[in-house]
C-alpha cells in the first residue's frame, strides 16, 4: 500500500511534528513518558540491539491488550506478535539501516499493519521513526516509533501541531529537508564549518566538480542564497 496525492502534505505536517517533538526529547525538555498518552497515536520506544520494546503509550497498550511492562517483557516475541512476517522483514531491514546510519536528523516513514491476536483482521497505520539519544546513555541511541490509524492521520495531525509548540521554520520547510540525501546533510556540515569545495573534496574522497554539483544541488532544494540561510536551516534541522 502507498500514500496518494491526497495524504502526502498530511504526511509532511505529521512528520515535521514527530520531528520537533522528537528534539524537544533529545533537549531533554520533556521525555515521551512524560507525553506519550497525550499523543493521539501509538508511541513506541524501542532497543534494537536487545530487539525490545521498552515502552508503549496507552493508546498502543490498548490495542494491543497488554501493558507496556508485558510488552516489554515479550523482547523479540513482541515483533513476531502483531505484524505480518513478510511485511516485518521489509520494515525491519529500513530500521536496521536507519540505526546502522545512526543520523538522528533522518527521518523514516512507511505504512504498516498491525492486530492484536491471531483471531482479528489487520489494521493500517502510518508509522515515523526516528532515532533518539538513550536517556540512560546519551552516547547510545534508542528507536521511536509513532504509529497513527491511517484514517486518522488529518486528525491526528491537527493534534500533534497544536500539542507542541511547532516550530513555524521547521514545518515551513520540512518538505525541503526531507528532499537531501545523506551526502548533501554531510556536505551541509562542511559548509556551515567553512570548509571550501576543495576542503570537501579532499575530505570525502571526491572530485571538485562533483562537490560543486553538490552545493549546486543544495541551493536548489533549499532555495537559500546566504551562508547566513544555510546556517540558519542546518541549525533549526540539528544538522550541526
Amino acid at each position: 500500500m502507498s500514500l496518494n496525492g491526497a495524504l502526502r502534505q498530511q504526511v509532511l505536517d505529521l512528520q515535521s511534528d514527530i520531528f520537533c517533538l522528537g528534539n524537544q526529547v533529545g533537549k531533554q525538555s520533556l521525555t515521551f513518558t512524560e507525553i506519550g498518552d497525550h499523543i493521539p497515536g501509538s508511541v513506541m520506544v524501542q532497543d534494537l540491539n536487545a530487539m525490545s520494546n521498552l515502552y508503549m503509550n496507552k493508546f498502543g497498550c490498548d490495542i494491543l491488550h497488554l501493558s507496556s511492562e508485558e510488552l516489554r517483557m515479550l523482547g523479540p516475541e513482541y515483533f513476531q506478535r502483531f505484524f505480518p512476517t513478510d511485511e516485518l522483514a521489509l520494515h525491519k531491514a529500513a530500521l536496521t539501516q536507519l540505526v546502522m546510519l545512526n543520523d538522528r536528523s533522518k527521518v523514516h516513514s512507511f505504512l504498516q499493519r498491525v492486530r492484536p491476536d491471531t483471531n482479528s483482521e489487520f489494521s493500517w497505520y502510518f508509522t515515523t521513526s526516528r532515532l533518539i539519544a538513550s536517556p540512560l546513555d546519551p552516547m547510545s541511541t534508542n528507536l521511536v516509533n509513532i504509529a497513527v490509524p491511517v484514517n486518522t492521520l488529518n486528525l491526528a495531525g491537527y493534534r500533534m501541531s497544536n500539542m507542541i509548540e511547532t516550530d513555524g521554520y521547521i514545518r515551513k520547510n520540512f518538505h525541503r529537508f526531507s528532499m537531501l540525501s545523506p551526502r548533501e546533510k554531510e556536505i551541509i556540515v562542511l559548509i556551515v564549518e567553512g570548509k571550501s569545495s576543495y576542503e570537501i573534496a579532499r575530505l570525502l574522497f571526491r572530485s571538485i566538480h562533483t562537490i560543486n554539483t553538490h552545493r549546486k544541488n543544495i541551493i536548489h532544494k533549499l532555495e537559500v542564497n546566504s551562508l547566513a540561510g544555510l546556517i540558519k536551516f542546518a541549525v533549526a534541522f540539528n544538522l550541526v
